[in-house]
């Protein structure tokens, strides 16, 4: 098989990575969207590294000031690029992107698979209709559309990477969220929630995993808090066993998408906290991730 990926975040890369072993694919391109926020740039880099991935070809556009060249980039992209029709499948990693929905208007549709780019591809899904849909490679179990083809991601090809990893049972892995930053909390509100978990797990040490999108004073004011130790990944969360010969025994958040990858691909417990997303404009979006962790781990509300 012959095969494009459009990408644009570190998880969005990993699940390509996984894409192309699941689906053999032969030859291939990996089109990496940079966008100039720098952790997430940095993570998309030492992904390629540790990964060893080939056949890279770099898209800049900086979203937080466009220059000519990223204008004129962009143009390019709208009328001018075209996928070659001699590539099997088109892998695209942000269905909601609107750089990437640039490409997808000039695809046949039946060459194109989305990847997850987070929770996310739960409500995509939700949103799709018998007569109106595309194929996913997902670590989701979905409802299927009958003419729809969606494909299990299990993570296979990063698990044989791994080697035999200890589990700490005084140490847990909480997951931060960007959720005052874009908006959904204030930042007082997020942090009196994590004052709450930290109680919530008495004695036992949480490292709380900063998200690439949380600004330097909430960083700082977590740190502060008694009993808890920051850490500020430049690679993805999910490759923590590739750096680390221990992981504590489970992994907390709130609804972060890495709650269902970590628990999938090291076998570890999952707890999830809920929060007041009343006000917020996702909060059906929110809702529905929150309905489907509840089948497969526990959804915690410390304010009942």
């Amino acid at each position: 098989m012959k095969a494009i990926f459009f990408i644009e975040s570190p998880l969005q890369l990993l699940n390509a990575y996984e894409a192309k072993s699941f689906f053999e694919v032969q030859e291939y391109i990996y089109y990496i969207r940079f966008s100039g926020l720098v952790n997430n740039d940095k993570q998309l880099l030492n992904l390629i590294k540790v990964l060893d991935l080939k056949n890279i070809e770099r898209i800049t556009i900086n979203t937080t000031s466009r220059s000519i060249k990223d204008y004129i980039t962009l143009l390019y992209y709208k009328y001018i690029y075209k996928v070659p029709s001699s590539f099997d499948k088109v892998f695209i990693g942000n269905f909601d992107s609107g750089f990437f929905n640039l490409i997808i208007k000039k695809i046949n549709k039946s060459k194109i698979i989305l990847l997850d780019d987070g929770a996310k591809s739960i409500d995509i899904q939700k949103n799709f209709s018998e007569e109106n849909y595309y194929n996913l490679f997902t670590m989701y179990n979905l409802k299927i559309f009958s003419q729809q083809k969606v494909f299990k991601n299990s993570y296979n090809q990063l698990q044989k990477n791994l080697k035999n990893i200890t589990r700490n049972k005084n140490k847990i892995l909480f997951l931060g969220l960007k959720l005052s930053e874009i908006g959904i909390v204030t930042e007082e509100y997020y942090l009196q929630q994590i004052q709450k978990i930290v109680n919530n797990y008495g004695e036992k040490e949480l490292i709380y995993i900063s998200h690439r999108g949380e600004n330097r004073n909430k960083i700082d004011k977590i740190i502060a808090i008694q009993n808890i130790k920051v850490l500020e990944l430049d690679y993805p969360v999910e490759l923590y066993g590739l750096y680390n010969e221990e992981i504590p025994y489970k992994v907390a958040s709130f609804y972060s998408t890495a709650l269902y990858t970590m628990k999938n691909i090291y076998n570890i417990e999952a707890e999830s906290f809920m929060f007041d997303f009343s006000h917020s404009k996702y909060k059906t979006t929110i809702a529905n991730v929150y309905s489907y962790y509840e089948k497969y781990f526990e959804v915690i509300d410390l304010n009942d």
